[in-house]
């Protein structure tokens, strides 16, 4: 029954929580709770049923890509541009960082370069550094370095600022952008990204992606 309620509830959304809250305090200032506690308890258990129900639902979207792609490096950043996607404008609000000779611009993660008449999603060069990161960012240590990671970039922070820095060897990643090249050797599975090799591992019950060789460029 408990189980029956709880996807009822799943399927209503949120707001069914706030209507279960306000219909208790209406029966508590006309003393209905006083006289029924076995309805309260049930009532407070549902509430509590629905609340993990959302929480367990909110994490198998998260490690599922939403859509039940359980596996996929790509999950997490499914929506966003594959490296060398090309477009016309830059998006509203990106940030022009002039690097090394080139002029790169920076937007929610992705970087930006002109070409030809436009602009290409690229992989940053090492040393450029932005002001701020996505909120979204993973952040890790390896020895005792923090480190940021977000859409295929790492970065650590150095002078206020985070510098585009080179993978480290050793560091676990829960998800790749798209574009990444699939790479089979002696039956094993490996995942390249800007010269950057991952091998798949699992994490707490969960595929993530190591870094096993990361050259300069």
């Amino acid at each position: 029954m408990v189980l029956n309620y709880c996807l009822v509830i799943k399927s209503k959304g949120k707001n069914l929580k706030e209507k279960i809250m306000k219909r208790l305090v209406f029966n508590f200032r006309n003393g209905a709770i006083a006289k029924n506690f076995k309805k309260l308890a049930l009532v407070s258990m549902l509430v509590f049923v629905f609340e993990n129900c959302l929480v367990f639902n909110v994490n198998a979207q998260r490690h599922r890509g939403g859509e039940g792609r359980h596996g996929e490096p790509s999950w997490h950043y499914s929506n966003m541009p594959v490296r060398g996607a090309y477009f016309r404008d830059v998006p509203h609000g990106s940030v022009r960082f002039y690097h090394r000779g080139h002029d790169f611009y920076f937007r929610e993660g992705l970087f930006y370069r002109p070409y030809h008449a436009g602009f290409q999603v690229v992989a940053p060069p090492f040393g450029l550094r932005v002001g701020i990161l996505p909120r979204a960012c993973l952040n890790f240590y390896i020895g005792r370095i923090p480190y940021y990671y977000y859409c295929g970039t790492y970065y650590i922070k150095r002078e206020g600022q985070y510098e585009v820095v080179a993978p480290p060897v050793g560091a676990v990643i829960e998800s790749l952008p798209q574009g990444y090249e699939t790479v089979y050797v002696d039956g094993q599975t490996f995942y390249t990204l800007d010269g950057v090799q991952y091998k798949p591992i699992l994490k707490d019950g969960e595929m993530w992606y190591e870094v096993i060789k990361s050259p300069a460029r």
